[in-house]
This record gives structure tokens, C-alpha cells and sequence, in this order.
């Protein structure tokens, strides 16, 4: 392809000739005895000037072809480009498309997470097993959601090797299970990524299936009571909160008792995660086998721990004078009540419910759950039915909620406590409804 200068150097050479051509026609009449005439003159700078402005009409010809050449090999390429891209793109699309039926069949768990155990990849698998133990998703910490025994060891194996075994706990409890590790190096790449393979039985699986507890609801009890109509005014960025969880040896509030207690302070829309609260407590009776595969606490760990009296003060003692807040808590303050009845005691601080401000904030929306509301605001849980973990989430969420309300109107504790007490209406009318044989 011609040089885009030639085309300007054609130009320049052509004035250059014309110039010269009627400089030396000048020169030799003013020079060769005669004067030169006004008609001479006017000859010789027609003639440079013709000549010049022929040679720079063949040289702008010569331009446009040349950039009209240029155009069209340009667009060619591009077009080869663009096929090319296409073709890879959608070989691209085929081989993921490839990939991800392979890992949805497969009956192991597949993981892919980096140096820093954030997940890259997983199957469907691996959602079914790790889902018990807190959201799972892309970017979110692999530590969260399983234990890997001996980690150094078995991560050292592994860059020895192409692959190394391994030993892993779920963070529900479930496990040990035997797992491969494998590190995936690429050269081009600054960082490596493992690849975490393994499997469980039914029975592991089974762990997830037990009946998660219900929403309760005590209509009378869980309507937030007028002696608190000093706080009406109050702003709920003001209010200092305590969400608390708890754990038990079965969803029966009148026969089953407590087993742990977990509590986080929260100023405002603050979740002040250091300042927290766990004990387990002795139900003084045995604890279910089904219900240790919830929260993985037995008969023997729970030996030597308060009773649920003494747990429920040292609770008091830590919430003060705060707003209590619960998901689903109606069903906690229930044992609450009992334990603080049987050690001589009243606890009436007020009350939020998480699981009735969504239900108010979002009537539409299909789980309500603390899973699903964690989900949906994006919340991490830790190690679910750890009473402190789940408040601790819980606490998140609320804080959530608060700022949502506060973007919604409601500003206060007045406005809040109304928005549950409304919540709690349709719920009731939704029962009444149920029972007459309506639903």
C-alpha cells in the first residue's frame, strides 16, 4: 500500500517545479538584454502555475483513491474481525454451555475459589450441600460455609501434586467428608485458583430437609403494647436495640426449652458486632437427635451450662433498657416469657419483629424467611442455627430495614411499631380467613 505522504510530496514538488519554471522565464527576460513585458510575464506564471496545479490535481486524485483503497481494506479487515470474534463468541457460549451441563450432572459437590477462598464456580451440588450453612454465591467466603481439616497440610499436598485428598466439615456440622483438592495454575494469570471436589450421602443431605420453623404468631401477646408510648416519638436512629436468637430442643413453645442464646447490640442503624452475647443453656432434659442435626448441640455440650432462668437474666442484664428485636418473635419471646416466669422475673422490653417489618415493607415478596431476607438484602449468614450467628444476621437485616423505613416515612418508633401492629392485622386476617375454610 502507497505511503500516505507520497500524495503531499507530489504536491509540494509540483508547486516547487512551477515556481522554478517561472523564476528561470523571468529571469532569463529581465537578464537577456530585453525587459521583460507585462504579456511575458503573465506567460511564465501561467505556464508555473498550470503546471503546478495539474501536478497537484493528479496528486489529490491519486489521495482520494488511495484513502478510498484504504477504506475498504480497513473495512474488510474489520468485518474478518468481527466473523472471527463471532465465531468465537458463540464457540465461546457452546464449551460454557458444555461445561455447565457437566457440572449440574455431576452427583460430587465441584468448587472453584481463589488464594483467597472466594468462590469463582460451583455446581448445583455444591449449592445443595452448602445452602444449610449460609448463602452461597460468587465472591462470597468459602471459610463461611465448610472447614477444610488441616488446611495447610492438605493445601501443601496439593501444590505438590496434581491432586491431594482431604477432609472436610460443613459449617452446620455435617461431615467429615472426603474431599479432593487440586490447585489450577495459569501461567499467564497472577493468581491461582483450587478446585474443591466431594460428595455426601443422603443421610447428610437428608440434615437440610428437617422442618425449618414455622412463623408464629401470638396475636394477642405480640401487638406492641401501649406502655411503651413513651417511645413514640422517639426516632428510631436514636433507639438502642438488642437482637437476639435463640436455640431449642424443639418448635413446641409450650413444652420445649432452650439450649442456646445469642444477642448483638445495635445503636440506630449500627450493628456494634463486638458488643455481643452467647451462652448455651441446659434444658434439663435430653436434647432430640433431629434437633442436634439442626444446630449441632447435643446432650454433652450443653452439661455444666445455666438454666434457662439464669441464661434469660443474664440476657436482661445485657439488653438494658434496649428495644428487643427477633425474626419470627413471637416465637423466642415465648420461651423468653417462660424462662424469666420460672426465675421470678418480667421481661417486657419493648419488642420489633423482623419477620412482620417485611412482611409489611414487602407483602409481595415470596420468602420471608431470614434466608431469604438475607438473600435478598444481600446479608452473609455465618454458621446457620448458631444463635449468635443468626443474630448477628438478624441484626444486619434490621439495620437494613430501619434505612428502608426511614426512606419509606417511617422515622419513628411510633411510626414502626404501627407499620408491625398493621402487618400483625393482615396476618390475623389471613388466619381467620384460613380457619373458616376461606384458604
Amino acid at each position: 500500500m502507497s505511503s500516505p505522504h507520497l500524495p503531499v510530496a507530489r504536491l509540494l514538488l509540483g508547486f516547487g517545479l512551477g515556481l522554478a519554471l517561472f523564476a528561470g522565464l523571468y529571469w532569463s527576460l529581465a537578464r537577456g538584454g530585453q525587459a521583460p513585458g507585462l504579456g511575458a510575464t503573465l506567460l511564465c506564471a501561467a505556464l508555473g502555475l498550470g503546471l503546478a496545479l495539474a501536478i497537484a490535481a493528479a496528486a489529490f486524485r491519486k489521495t482520494l483513491a488511495l484513502a478510498a483503497a484504504e477504506r475498504r481494506a480497513l473495512g474488510a479487515e474489520r468485518e474478518a474481525a468481527q466473523a472471527a470474534a463471532n465465531a468465537g463468541d458463540a464457540q465461546l457460549q457452546h464449551d460454557r454451555a458444555w461445561l455447565e451441563a457437566i457440572l449440574r450432572d455431576l452427583s460430587e459437590a465441584v468448587i472453584v475459589a481463589d488464594r483467597d477462598h472466594r468462590l469463582l464456580l460451583f455446581n448445583a451440588r455444591a449449592d445443595e450441600l452448602l445452602a444449610p450453612c449460609g448463602p452461597v454465591g460468587l465472591r462470597r467466603d468459602l471459610r463461611l460455609l465448610l472447614e477444610i481439616a488441616d488446611a495447610d497440610a492438605a493445601f501443601a499436598a496439593a501444590a505438590a501434586g496434581s491432586c491431594a485428598p482431604a477432609q472436610i466439615h460443613l459449617a452446620d456440622g455435617r461431615g467429615p467428608f472426603a474431599a479432593r483438592l487440586a490447585w489450577v495454575r495459569d501461567p499467564a494469570a497472577a493468581s491461582d485458583a483450587y478446585v474443591l471436589t466431594f460428595g455426601a450421602d443422603d443421610a447428610a443431605t437428608n440434615a437440610r430437609k428437617l422442618p425449618p420453623r414455622p412463623a408464629f404468631f401470638d396475636f394477642d401477646a405480640q401487638r406492641l403494647s401501649p406502655s411503651h408510648a413513651s417511645l413514640a416519638d422517639r426516632p428510631l436512629a436514636a433507639l438502642a436495640y438488642c437482637v437476639f436468637d435463640l436455640e431449642t430442643t424443639g418448635l413446641d413453645v409450650e413444652n420445649d426449652a432452650i439450649v442456646s442464646v445469642g444477642a448483638v447490640r445495635v445503636l440506630g442503624s449500627r450493628v456494634l458486632a463486638s458488643e455481643n452475647f452467647a451462652t448455651l443453656v441446659d434444658p434439663g432434659r435430653p436434647i432430640p437427635p433431629a434437633s442436634t442435626a439442626i444446630h449441632g448441640i447435643d446432650d454433652a455440650a450443653v452439661a455444666g451450662a445455666p438454666d434457662a432462668a439464669t441464661a434469660i437474666a443474664q440476657l436482661k442484664r445485657f439488653a438494658h433498657d434496649a428495644v428487643l428485636v427477633a425474626h419470627n418473635a413471637a416465637f423466642d419471646l415465648a420461651f423468653v416469657a417462660r424462662a424469666a416466669e420460672a426465675g421470678g422475673f418480667v421481661f417486657d422490653n419493648p419488642p420489633f419483629d423482623t419477620l412482620l417489618v417485611a412482611r409489611w415493607l414487602f407483602p409481595d415478596l415470596a420468602d420471608h424467611s431470614l434466608e431469604g431476607l438475607a438473600g435478598l438484602l444481600g446479608i452473609a449468614i455465618g454458621q446457620r442455627h448458631s444463635a449468635l450467628d443468626d443474630a448477628l444476621a438478624t441484626a444486619a437485616i434490621f439495620a437494613k430495614l430501619v434505612e428502608i423505613c426511614r426512606h419509606r416515612g417511617l422515622a419513628t418508633y411510633g411510626d414502626l411499631a404501627a407499620a408491625s401492629n398493621m402487618a400483625l392485622d393482615m396476618r390475623l386476617a389471613a388466619h381467620k380467613l384460613s380457619r373458616a375454610g376461606g384458604l
